[in-house]
């Protein structure tokens, strides 16, 4: 499997920590007043209460793998103290505070601990975070019948993110097939142009260039479908094989 060199770090480290600074904020405002039975339809058959359980479980996962170098014991991760609003509310403040504190001063170029293909440095970890937070922020405020708003240049960076190491992971681990056909993705409101190929196995090349399908529309609209949240957050043109386009996109994330 060949990846053009992964972007470690594209943007500002600063950058990536307001973005998760921000997103987290939302997130606990959330958290704290909304109805937590309420059904999450992006997320398969959760619930809000279990949308933020996950996210605060990743946020404290994450944090102990930069702060120890290793991977984390899953059963060591403190969890709530019970289902109720307030302790989940306040448990999920904390973790996020906590992960924003841990990043803040991070050396991008430091080694760590990390499960993604991408040499194990924190940079990783600093853009993981800041898109894992946002595309579940868009999945909680959609639940609650709201229109999730999502920078272009952070949803552009977080296509590429996608493309360059939660796509990998995904082939890597056996929970997707590499499709037939070759895909461009291309940006109509930001820069960002990629074509992904099966070159004897995954071939990211950014760039313009033909596929036998293409994607054209807003960053955050090809970002959504990238995720698995089609039409979620607008609308894509699709051009070429529409067979080719649609393997690609039903591959989906986590």
């Amino acid at each position: 499997m060949t990846v053009d060199p992964y972007l470690a770090c594209p943007l500002p480290a600063e950058s990536y920590v307001a973005v998760v600074r921000a997103e987290a904020q939302r997130f606990a405002a959330i958290a704290a007043q909304a109805d937590l039975a309420t059904s999450v339809t992006s997320c398969g058959d959760w619930t809000l209460r279990d949308l933020i359980r996950h996210v605060g479980f990743v946020h404290r996962w994450a944090t102990s793998a930069m702060m120890t170098g290793d991977a984390p014991d899953r059963g060591s991760i403190a969890m709530p103290a019970n289902d109720e609003q307030a302790s989940i509310a306040a448990w999920f403040s904390d973790g996020a505070e906590t992960l924003v504190s841990t990043l803040t001063g991070l050396d991008p170029t430091a080694s760590t601990w990390h499960p993604f293909p991408p040499p194990a440095t924190n940079a990783v970890w600093l853009r993981r975070m800041a898109h894992e937070t946002m595309i579940h922020r868009t999945d909680a405020e959609l639940a609650l019948g709201e229109a999730p708003m999502v920078e272009p240049e952070i949803a552009s960076d977080g296509i590429d993110e996608y493309l360059s190491l939660t796509l990998p992971h995904l082939l890597a681990s056996g929970r997707a097939k590499l499709p037939n056909g070759s895909i461009h993705l291309h940006c109509t409101d930001v820069s960002g142009e990629w074509l992904v190929v099966d070159d004897n196995g995954l071939a990211l090349r950014r760039e313009h260039a033909k596929g036998d399908a293409a994607v054209r529309g807003p960053a955050a609209a090809i970002l959504a479908d990238l995720w698995g949240r089609r039409g979620r957050l607008g609308e894509v043109e699709v051009v070429g094989d529409a067979a080719v386009a649609e393997a690609w996109l039903a591959i989906g994330g986590n």
